[in-house]
């Protein structure tokens, strides 16, 4: 299947409003939610089991002068078996004109066993706008023993201000090429999540850092001037839960704004 998404948002009479809405099946999108400061929030929908090898989802989302995005899905993406050499592909385009702040934070992604996955989210930013990414990836099923059993998760993130990048991140897992399970790499870690923003102010420094209640492995801090990263490994999905909305939280008191609530709408 090849699902698109392509949405466009502006501001109008001090409001954000989801001004074009252009959806291919098997993508959908659940009605905007208000956010108490005017902005809107949209969850993704893709319907089916689940993505299977040939897949390709593509999401495309610009966020108008001056207004405030964020983005979810309803529940985890579950990359479903395939055949060996297969793979499902997605690809999220973030475009965030001035003063905007575009945040997409989707829920956990699971694969399956023997499946593999490419993912690319690639984010421009006009100056003064500021963005949010926050993932979360399993390491398989844990109720069904599936720990490390899919071949291969590619992930990259790019985030670029006026033609030039200004963050690059890359991860790529190959359970059958290396113990990724062993000291130094995942350390049994069941969970990782891995988050980007920009535009924060110095006062995040000043905060105590983000929790690390059952033992997470937490990483959260500037990386340059305005931009702030969080890294999580974790043994079980509540756990890194907590610390990826404390650090949204976090990051909202540095922005000025209140936090987008996620648990309202991540079961």
């Amino acid at each position: 299947m090849n699902g698109t998404a392509d949405l466009v948002f502006a501001r109008e009479r001090g409001r954000t409003i989801l001004k074009k809405s252009r959806v291919e099946a098997p993508m959908a999108v659940v009605r905007p939610f208000d956010l108490p400061d005017g902005g809107v929030l949209i969850q993704i929908v893709s319907l089916g089991p689940g993505l299977c090898g040939g897949d390709r989802i593509t999401v495309d989302a610009r966020a108008g002068r001056g207004t405030r995005v964020a983005i979810t899905t309803t529940a985890a993406t579950r990359v479903m078996s395939m055949d060996a050499g297969a793979y499902a592909e997605q690809r999220i385009a973030l475009h965030a004109e001035e003063d905007a702040v575009m945040e997409y934070y989707p829920c956990v992604t699971i694969p399956y066993p023997g499946s593999a996955l490419r993912q690319t989210i690639d984010v421009d930013t006009a100056p003064g706008a500021r963005i949010g990414v926050l993932e979360c990836w399993a390491m398989g099923r844990t109720a069904r023993s599936e720990y490390l059993a899919f071949r291969s998760l590619v992930s990259r993130t790019t985030i670029a201000s006026g033609g030039r990048r200004t963050y690059v991140d890359a991860m790529r897992l190959e359970p059958q090429s290396a113990d990724l399970a062993g000291a130094g790499i995942l350390a049994g870690g069941r969970y990782l999540a891995s988050g980007v923003w920009t535009g924060v102010g110095s006062a995040l420094d000043a905060e105590p850092a983000a929790p690390s209640t059952d033992g997470p492995l937490v990483a959260f801090g500037t990386s340059s001037p305005g931009v702030a990263y969080l890294r999580v490994l974790a043994g079980d999905g509540p756990c890194v839960d907590r610390v990826m909305r404390a650090s949204v939280e976090r990051v909202a008191r540095s922005w000025g704004l209140p936090p987008v609530c996620l648990r309202r709408f991540h079961n």
